[in-house]
């Protein structure tokens, strides 16, 4: 019956919907648009994406350049898929791209585009970034949180040696390195913010609270309708589509809430959240503290912080685990790489019970392999979507105000113009260059570049050297029996992250006990 009356609605709407496009046609045929391919009516070029669009568009780029004109539904997107154009985008007109452009559901879960990451660029959001600069993701409270990445790398690494000691004889015990590295960060951002465990102590084991995250990224790489038909949001309503955001969106904002109220219970006599010297200051004190200090004229209200929060939450848990596991999966398809990481790792360390993070400076061939992963198997393959606030041109195409904008890291990560044999893995080609992923070289831009580059680069970084060197250094790696490399599987899921469609199993074998 729902499909019947969806049918019946949408033939109703077709007559305006064309009549719209060829008014649109008409009105936008002085501009020299950038090319593309021919849109379909009504859905546009929604056929061309397939099951994973940052494939599909680095395939229609191929054929139609590095800067390319797409019609999502209703919408005009440009896509930027070659790291000259993406400067001019990021760094040479940056001041005309620095606005975001949130689909729906990001809309939802920034309640209202009031965070860092989708607030439009304005003196509110330059205010915000510059107390996270200087505040929140400075070199001050990297170090503060030293102790906390330590402590649970090691519950990670205990966590894989209590499972692999299960083994009997003639019986090979596999580990979930993909789970186990999703755990991981979630322990780990969950006691940044709060200062608290959410495996129990000494675990990194699975819990609701990693599967509640879990429904909030999915949901924030969907399409919704209002995305691609903006006259047409109530179809994500017959569909169930609001209602299941909002109900994720709802439990999200009880646990935000229930430990903003334990951090307002905790306090007395009006010194609520005052910086004590040696004591550790998590990401949710932080924020109170702001809120009390700046008084009525705080720019953070409870819903800000919480924005914040969420930010926090779907920047700093999935895309890290990605990194590593994209990683550890090129480790395996290539021993020799494997091999060389590893000795450095335990020449480096010694024989120290664990790497320390005063080592990391040390592993240089480490930190080649990670750009290598970054580069070619990054695990946010679209920039968040920015939009032109007034018209301009690129490669001497003409960009309507309005016009949506996605730079694809996938592609200019494999721009034949700017990478020798750009779709092998090979970390020796980063070596004695300057090259870096802080947004100055564009073929390599995993966290953004310009005014909306990530502010949290250093922070996350330090969590992935400190849990990769360590897995490296603790174990040896293998294959379960009767798997070959050529056997692993290269293929991403969809979504805002792209992780391994399937789970990476290896066999741990105990190398360095913590």
């Amino acid at each position: 019956m729902q499909l019947t009356i969806m049918y019946c609605l949408f033939v109703l709407l077709l007559p305006p919907v064309f009549l719209f496009h060829a008014f649109r046609r008409r009105r936008v045929a002085k501009y020299k648009l950038p090319p593309g391919p021919t849109p379909l009516p009504l859905i546009g070029n929604l056929h061309q994406l397939g099951e994973l669009p940052h494939h599909s568009l680095h395939r229609l780029s191929q054929k139609y350049g590095p800067v390319m004109l797409l019609y999502l539904g209703q919408l005009p997107t440009l896509i930027i898929s070659g790291a000259k154009a993406a400067s001019e985008v990021l760094r040479n007109q940056d001041h005309l791209f620095c606005n975001r452009k949130p689909l729906t559901a990001t809309e939802r879960f920034s309640y209202g585009v009031i965070d860092i990451a989708f607030a439009p660029h304005d003196d509110h959001w330059k205010h915000l970034r510059k107390l996270s600069n200087s505040e929140v993701f400075g070199p001050a409270r990297m170090q503060s949180f030293q102790a906390i990445r330590s402590e649970e790398v090691r519950a990670l690494v205990s966590t894989i040696q209590r499972g692999s000691s299960t083994e009997t004889v003639g019986e090979e015990v596999t580990v979930n390195l993909s789970e186990m590295l999703l755990c991981f960060f979630n322990n780990l951002i969950f006691r940044k913010v709060f200062g608290k465990h959410v495996s129990a102590d000494g675990e990194c084991d699975f819990t609701p609270h990693q599967g509640l995250l879990r429904d909030v990224v999915e949901l924030m790489a969907d399409l919704a309708a209002k995305d691609l038909f903006p006259s047409l949001g109530w179809i994500d309503v017959l569909t169930g589509w609001r209602a299941k955001l909002e109900g994720v969106l709802r439990t999200m904002d009880q646990l935000f809430e229930d430990e903003i109220e334990q951090r307002m219970q905790s306090t007395n006599n009006g010194q609520r959240f005052v910086q004590q010297p040696g004591r550790v200051e998590y990401f949710l004190d932080i924020l109170l503290r702001f809120q009390d200090e700046q008084g009525e004229s705080s720019v953070f209200s409870r819903k800000e912080i919480k924005a914040i929060l969420m930010d926090m939450f779907t920047a700093g848990t999935d895309t890290a685990a990605a990194t590593v596991e994209w990683a550890m999966t090129h480790l395996i398809k290539n021993p020799e790489v494997m091999k060389k990481a590893s000795e450095e790792i335990r020449q480096v360390a010694g024989g120290k019970i664990e790497v320390e993070e005063c080592d990391l400076q040390h592993l240089h061939y480490l930190k080649l392999v990670i750009k290598e992963t970054l580069r070619l198997t990054p695990p946010a393959p679209l920039l968040p979507p920015r939009e032109c606030i007034q018209h301009t041109q690129i490669n001497g195409y003409d960009i309507p105000a309005k016009t949506r904008v996605f730079v694809s890291f996938w592609s200019t990560g494999k721009d034949p113009s700017y990478w020798d044999d750009p779709e092998t893995f090979r970390p020796e080609r980063f070596e004695d260059s300057p090259m870096n992923y802080r947004g100055s070289h564009f073929g390599l831009i995993p966290f953004g570049s310009g005014r909306r580059i990530c502010p949290g680069i250093t922070l996350a970084m330090a969590g992935v050297e400190l849990v990769f060197a360590n897995i490296l250094y603790c174990f040896n790696w293998d294959l379960p029996k009767g798997v070959t490399a050529e056997d692993v599987d290269m293929k991403a899921r969809y979504g805002l992250v792209t992780p391994k469609k399937e789970p990476l199993l290896l066999v741990a074998r105990q190398y360095r006990s913590i």
